[in-house]
């Protein structure tokens, strides 16, 4: 990444800022926060600290980052009835995607594959297809098999492949990830 151009000033005054917290996960408006701009006369920044006005941490949003803000929004929506081991691995998905970490969401979505599988009796040590095949035995619908092997597939690819797994391909997997924890977690809890 090339330097940043212009100064971190304090004296700024600073707009409404309208983001969604990668933190606590809420749409919020800061008004607290530093701009970086080329020089004091121009309107433009080129980058923003904003501080969340609901859990007080900072986020970086620029033109000049590749995703446009840091930490990213957190993809998926909490999910009740998850035992914690489960619960522990999509919330480090999640945060993964949240810091532009791809390959990592994607990986450690193909292993919460496997936990999910292991937690609802199957058999430890198997390959991640077996797992699919389980899941896709007994507790997914037929025509919810190829998004589930998606989840499979694209942690190969991260695994095996020297390309590097995109935001727009990560992005899908976790919805996938979010689709299936609803299915065998949530749906059974809130029937109870």
């Amino acid at each position: 990444m090339e330097a940043l151009p212009g100064n971190w000033g304090f004296g700024y005054h600073i707009y409404s800022t309208p983001y969604q917290c990668g933190y606590c996960e809420r749409d919020v408006a800061s008004n607290e926060g530093i701009y970086c701009k080329v020089d004091d006369y121009s309107d433009g920044a080129v980058a923003t600290i904003v501080i969340c006005p609901h859990c007080n941490f900072p986020s970086i949003i620029s033109v000049y980052l590749d995703k446009g803000q840091i930490p990213l929004p957190k993809i998926g929506g909490k999910i009740k009835g998850l035992k914690e081991n489960i619960k522990k691995l999509y919330e480090e998905v999640r945060s993964c995607y949240s810091i532009g970490s791809f390959n990592a969401a994607v990986l450690l979505a193909r292993k919460l594959l496997m936990n999910i599988a292991v937690d609802k009796g199957a058999e430890e040590g198997k390959n991640s297809q077996f797992y699919v095949d389980y899941l896709s035995e007994h507790f997914i619908a037929p025509n919810n098999r190829s998004w589930v092997d998606k989840i499979r597939h694209t942690g190969n690819i991260a695994t095996h492949e020297i390309p590097d797994i995109n935001q727009k391909d990560a992005e899908k997997i976790l919805l996938f990830v979010e689709m299936l924890l609803r299915l065998v977690y949530e749906f059974p809890f809130k029937s109870n």
